[in-house]
């Protein structure tokens, strides 16, 4: 039985519950069992018999039902939540599995004591009609319930990486989005988990500092939402599959590929020790999922107005901490992604695409218009032999693949080829080869790749789209477009309804008045900026509060 005291403060604390006189609570209380689920074991699993009502005492819970591509969390529960009391009322079996995130401690409620109330008290009976009502009106048309992380542990991969500096760092960028707190080991005289529920129950996020203490260490591994494992260039990569890595930069060529091929983590992040604060910060606000990420579209010249937008978010505060593109949005974005300002992209831009003409090197259209070798060494000189995964935001573009007609996302390998690809206009430039696959431009299948930022979840997404609006100028008479204006107009065609549904993804869509501005017309890069800058600053207007919120408002 559980501690009658205890078990009558969680239970009087449960929305299910709340219809409960005293009297029948404290003998609910009373007539409880109490039970523990070690973390990542399974309290129950989908199709088994059900026979008890939970409630969380400490720890968490998630809830996994099966999807098209395998399980996925429909909802997480914590301390005073209750699950599996549909299934006693309907007398079914279990429709979901529920999993523990960390060591959990319930409260169970057997079916015959349950049936009891609901016979013996009316009222209750009633509240808990209205109370399974309203969760299932609120559930209609959530997409994906939030289940932000709280617990996050933090674990060197060799006795020599300052996992305590990063530490640091993360607590003081985490504390701008509500209460932390740091636990080390031995804070508590009963023991790590009871430590942990205090720290959970007060505070909006915990970290878990790992040291030297085996047993401390292996708890820090297992309790968390999020595992962040900590590595510098002298550590032998470790298996990292399910979690963050860190990578204490600067790490060797060729070093940052081999840890996320050897060891797949969930997501990696670079921390170079000349910005260790800026990098440790945007590792936090990618945890925490209030990191901002921005995509760039295709358009042509028309791209050249993401400069303008960039340099409008920047000068309103907004840090950058995620970026992708398609095609001329691609390259802009690689280029953010490097670390440059607007106003060394727009410098690029000018001496580049404006000066030297990269897409003029015309040969005899057997497969393409162009050569693109022209456009080819532009890119050599912008990135020279970078990597994707090295660079301090994370970034990627996407290109379509001929031979599977299927989209390839770029996160890793050349820079060069990587925005090359996502720049091959059909018929325009030649396809990329890579191994089995012919590549061009991705703006035929995604030219909006705001889909591919999202589903990681890491925070609020600005889409930058510069060809909602390509209409044909109107007059008396309508001129007929060049045959690279027809090429680049008809590239995206195929993908103006994925375009449009990811719009809808992103929290601040931001879409430049460009008339005027030709699809091939480089030489028009100021006012094309201009128009970016007025279309960013007209957005942030109406809804920069609501991009600020989502970016700084504390956990739900």
């Amino acid at each position: 039985m559980a501690s009658n005291t205890a078990a009558s403060r969680t239970l009087g604390g449960v929305r299910l519950l709340r219809g409960l006189d005293p009297t029948a609570l404290a003998e609910l209380a009373r007539r409880a069992d109490t039970l523990t689920v070690e973390a990542g074991a399974y309290l129950f699993r989908r199709g088994d018999a059900a026979h008890e009502l939970y409630v969380v005492q400490s720890g968490r819970l998630r809830v996994l039902v099966e999807g098209d591509d395998g399980p996925r969390i429909a909802r997480e529960l914590g301390p005073g939540e209750a699950v599996g009391e549909l299934a006693l009322l309907t007398g079914s079996s279990r429709s979901a599995s529920v999993q523990a995130v960390r060591d959990t401690e319930l409260l169970a409620i057997d079916a015959d004591l349950f049936d009891a109330l609901l016979i013996d008290d009316l009222a209750f009976s009633r509240l808990l009609v209205r109370e399974l009502a309203g969760q299932l009106q609120a559930s209609r048309g959530i997409d994906a319930p939030s289940t932000r992380p709280r617990v996050f542990s933090i674990v060197p991969l060799a006795p020599h990486v300052d996992a305590d500096a990063l530490a640091m760092a993360l607590e003081r960028e985490l504390r701008r989005f509500g209460t932390v707190d740091g636990l080390r080991g031995g804070e508590s005289a009963d023991g790590p988990g009871a430590a942990l529920a205090r720290a959970e129950a007060a505070c909006d996020a915990v970290l878990l500092v790992a040291g030297g203490d085996p047993q401390w260490n292996a708890f820090c591994r297992t309790q968390a939402d999020r595992t962040v494992l900590v590595a510098d260039a002298t550590t032998a990569p470790a298996d990292a599959q399910g979690c963050d890595l860190v990578l204490l930069a600067p790490m060797p060529p060729g070093a940052t590929r081999r840890w996320l091929d050897e060891t797949r983590p969930a997501a990696h992040h670079l921390v170079y020790d000349v910005a260790f604060d800026v990098g440790a910060a945007r590792v936090a606000r990618r945890l925490a999922g209030r990191s901002l990420g921005v995509v760039l579209s295709g358009g042509g010249a028309r791209g050249l107005a993401h400069i303008g937008a960039i340099a409008a978010l920047s000068d309103a505060g907004f840090d950058i901490d995620r970026i992708g593109g398609c095609s001329i949005g691609a390259l802009i974005a690689g280029m953010a992604a490097l670390g440059l300002d607007a106003d060394q992209i727009r410098d690029r831009c000018r001496e580049e695409l404006v000066q030297k003409s990269p897409f003029n090197d015309w040969t005899l259209p057997r497969v393409s218009l162009i050569r693109s070798r022209k456009a080819e060494r532009m890119l050599e000189r912008i990135f020279g032999e970078l990597q994707v995964e090295e660079l301090p935001r994370p970034f990627f573009t996407v290109s379509a693949d001929l031979v599977s007609s299927s989209t390839v996302v770029h996160r890793t390998g050349s820079l060069v080829e990587a925005v090359s690809a996502s720049m091959s206009i059909p018929g325009l430039a030649p396809p990329r080869a890579r191994g089995p696959h012919l590549l061009i431009d991705g703006g035929v299948l995604n030219n909006l790749p705001v889909d591919l930022m999202h589903e990681s979840r890491e925070g609020p997404v600005v889409a930058i789209d510069v060809v909602r609006r390509l209409d044909l100028e109107t007059g008396v008479t309508r001129r007929l477009p060049p045959i690279m204006e027809t090429m680049t107009r008809a590239t995206v065609l195929g993908s103006v309804e994925r375009a449009e549904r990811n719009r809808a993804l992103a929290t601040l869509v931001i879409c430049p008045d460009l008339r005027g501005v030709g699809l091939r017309q480089f030489s028009v890069l100021d006012q094309a900026i201009a128009a970016g800058r007025a279309a960013a600053e007209a957005a942030l207007r109406e809804d920069g509060e609501a991009l600020r919120a989502s970016l700084h408002s504390s956990p739900a």
